[in-house]
């Protein structure tokens, strides 16, 4: 079992290392609370953020990860195809003590990635310690629906 914790993003230098699906989900889902992130991928879907979506506190490099793009990191999301870099983005994060979420790998993990349902001034965070996304999933829409969030 996982304690949920709310934090305040607003300061926070966020990294994020992959551009895919995932990549794309959790920086859609941070995106509200964020102050700054980078996104760091070899290649970067046109469509990860519609251009319109793009606040300035979002930053593309569109070239392989460096363990350098951890400086003044305060939270990494490792969100790559490579379990081995995830795991070694974890390892170093760890080593400098930047809270890490690896999407390949629970034990690399410093925190879970909720799935956020928002209303309001309400933020409710629904997980279920990374193993049962489906539960998740359900569990998130039937919030939406008890509260009339629409998509």
């Amino acid at each position: 079992m996982y304690f949920p914790l709310f934090l305040d993003l607003s300061q926070y230098e966020i990294l994020v290392v992959g551009a895919g699906q995932i990549a794309r989900r959790r920086v859609r889902a941070i995106l509200g609370f964020a102050g700054h992130i980078t996104v760091v991928a070899p290649r970067i879907m046109e469509e990860f953020l519609p251009p319109d979506d793009v606040p300035a506190k979002v930053t593309f490099l569109q070239r392989c990860y460096e363990d350098q793009d951890l400086e003044n990191k305060d939270l990494v999301i490792a969100a790559t195809d490579d379990a081995r870099l995830n795991s070694h983005i974890s390892e170093c994060c760890r080593r400098k003590g930047i809270l890490v979420n690896v999407c390949t790998g629970i034990k690399d993990c410093d925190f879970l990635f909720p799935s956020v349902v928002e209303t309001g001034s309400v933020v409710i965070g629904v997980n279920a310690s990374g193993q049962d996304h489906s539960l998740v999933k359900t569990t998130r829409r039937q919030i939406e629906d008890l509260l009339g969030v629409e998509d």
